[in-house]
């Protein structure tokens, strides 16, 4: 794949293509006072984010301020991806049969029970690109 410009801003489905080839993203909600910033385990359903969730930080957050933003970070070859989701989060307390079924393949790293499953729905923007810097030079050597 060869890039022409500098940065290459991404088509919907490429956006959806490269979500779906990772497991782990990060939400952000705003209160209006802070940021709040977690890590999940995720899948792509259709052209939705779904992960799940216990009571507590990321349901009360979720459930009080849905507007999200959703965003994951890869490596393809040589070039960099970030894509970004800006959307609503719908908080259930079950997957649905269907495209939004997931029970099973999403595991989650934290160990304990997650009861709901948030599903985000929104625009999904995305960029790719190639390092600007070498490696060696932000480490002060060679990498290797």
């Amino acid at each position: 794949m060869t890039i022409t410009t500098p940065i290459e801003e991404l088509d919907a489905a490429e956006c959806w293509r490269l979500l779906a080839t990772e497991t782990v993203g990060r939400v952000a909600v705003t209160d209006g006072m802070a940021a709040h910033i977690w890590p999940v385990n995720f899948r792509v359903r259709g052209e939705s984010i779904l992960f799940r969730t216990d009571r507590g930080g990321k349901a009360v957050e979720i459930s009080a301020h849905p507007r999200v933003a959703f965003e994951v970070d890869g490596l393809e070859g040589e070039l960099y991806w970030s894509v970004i989701l800006n959307g609503v989060a719908e908080l259930r307390e079950t997957d649905e049969p269907g495209a939004h079924e997931g029970r099973a393949e999403l595991v989650t790293q934290n160990p304990g029970v997650k009861r709901y499953f948030i599903f985000v729905e929104g625009t999904v923007t995305g960029r790719r690109f190639a390092s600007a810097v070498e490696r060696s030079s932000i480490w002060g050597g060679t990498v290797g």
